[in-house]
């Protein structure tokens, strides 16, 4: 089976002279793969230790040369954000035991290896990376993406929504979204290019402007068009948008559509590895999840277990094709939950917890969860994780997160209900050392004893009401 290393050494013999990478550094195909030789290199003793590399780099250049590094070494790459709360590093890498970490120096830029666990963890078998996410236990979860999954899924989006030898794309999305993936390898599996952002784009919007020119793809989240929006975007003429990681409005859609050539919604969970189905959106309403990438399949499953496949009848949305990530590292439980055999789908599948339904014409309309996850700021979010890292605090008796104002993508917030004696400062500042900032909840309100069902349970509509 060929992987994505060996397609972009392939494409760096044929087209040695052609433009990789731009933007802080310009490389070749061939001056790319020399860099990538170099880091090997440094990466090679550690990969004789253990699969599982940590990679800690800011900037998009040196995440494609540390990707490709760790394919050539046969090691499995694990995105770190060096930005991250110590607290919440610390159970990622206690749950994963990297055997090395590739960290991009601040002062050089350059790539350096250093040790990590004399006790290192173990991937299965052509794992190609290991990307975490929000746990509803308060432990991240790391999803395992093999390499075939990987090859399919830029592949089926090299088609749909397309991207060409020749065409450029903007690698903008920090490294530890897992939709980065796409950013950094799919222009280099087809002939392409990947202009770098500089990281300050994410936050800076102004500067979108200037990096985005010449581009034919930018890739982002509904909030970041927003943000671009409301700070006086002037759009990308010549380029197509993707818009995936939360829901796209119909009002975002038309103020997207004048100011690009085309425009996609993307939709997909990591388990899916990237986007999983994506639409054409032609005018502002109405928005839906389109329909599956070449190599993929969706299926609706009701309550009873049942396949559906009539118009209006709403199910979960169970994703199935050679897309599908391995699992859960380390979770065998949760893997057969999620990944384990679905009656009348094909293996492998995964069951994403979306409900959805099919509309008259076959495409797929988004229709909420099955649990207490949310989407906020393209972010997956376990309400479960935080409520019981609050609850780890010791003058914390019970807690419950809702999603204030859902619909309203601006005023969108999380919002924590705790019983117990702490404030509200002490216990942000609890979760700040904790969780990444967009898991924080951006109120806390304390009081005597949260709402209770007539079944006992916590009352989540009279809290989400208040």
């Amino acid at each position: 089976m060929e992987k994505v290393l060996d397609r972009i050494e392939r494409l760096a013999g044929e087209f040695p002279d052609h433009t990789a990478v731009r933007g802080r550094h310009t490389w070749t195909y061939a001056a790319l793969m020399a860099r990538v030789e170099q880091v090997s290199e440094l990466l090679r003793p550690a990969a004789g230790r253990g699969p599982i590399v940590a990679v800690e780099v800011t900037h998009a250049e040196q995440a494609i040369v540390a990707t490709l590094a760790c394919f050539r070494t046969d090691t499995v790459v694990m995105p770190l954000d060096p930005r991250m709360p110590q607290a919440r590093r610390s159970l990622m890498t206690e749950d994963a035991r990297p055997a090395a970490r590739l960290v991009e120096d601040a002062a050089s830029g350059e790539l350096a290896v250093h040790s990590q666990y004399e006790r290192v963890g173990t991937a299965p078998a052509d794992s190609a990376y290991l990307m975490y996410t929000s746990g509803s236990t308060g432990v991240p979860k790391g999803v395992i993406v093999s390499h075939r999954a990987l090859i399919e899924r830029l592949d089926g989006l090299a088609s749909t929504p397309g991207l060409s030898a020749g065409e450029t794309m903007l690698a903008l999305t920090a490294f530890t979204f897992d939709i980065a993936m796409a950013e950094l390898l799919l222009p280099l599996t087809v002939g392409g290019t990947v202009a770098c952002a500089d990281p300050a784009a994410r936050s800076d919007t102004s500067q979108l402007d200037s990096v985005g020119a010449g581009v034919d793809v930018i890739q982002a989240t509904p909030s970041y068009w927003r943000l671009c929006l409301s700070e006086g975007w002037r759009g990308a003429p010549r380029a197509r948008l993707w818009c995936g990681g939360e829901t796209m409005t119909p009002a975002l859609a038309e103020a997207l559509l004048p100011r690009c050539t085309q425009l996609w919604n993307v939709y997909g969970p990591t388990e899916a590895t990237i986007w999983a189905t994506a639409a054409h959106v032609r005018q502002p309403a109405p928005i839906d999840l389109g329909r599956p990438l070449p190599g993929s399949a969706v299926h609706l499953v009701g309550p009873d277990g049942s396949v559906l496949s009539e118009p209006g009848q709403v199910g979960e949305l169970v994703i199935s094709g050679a897309g599908i990530a391995t699992g859960y590292l380390g979770r065998e439980d949760l893997t057969a939950a999620r990944f384990g055999p679905v009656e009348g789908v094909p293996s492998p599948s995964y069951r994403t917890g979306d409900l959805a339904c099919y509309r008259d014409d076959g495409s797929l309309e988004f229709r909420g969860r099955v649990d207490g996850q949310v989407k906020l700021r393209g972010h997956r979010i376990e309400m479960g994780e935080i409520e019981a890292l609050l609850e780890q605090h010791p003058a914390v008796t019970e807690a419950a997160v809702v999603l204030r104002n859902p619909g309203d993508p601006i005023k969108c917030h999380l919002k924590a209900y705790v019983a117990g004696r702490a404030t509200d400062r002490e216990l942000r500042r609890w979760l700040a050392e904790r969780l990444p900032e967009v898991m924080v909840p951006q109120k806390v309100e304390v009081t005597p004893a949260l709402p209770r069902t007539t079944a006992g349970k916590v009352d989540r509509v009279a809290l989400a009401d208040r």
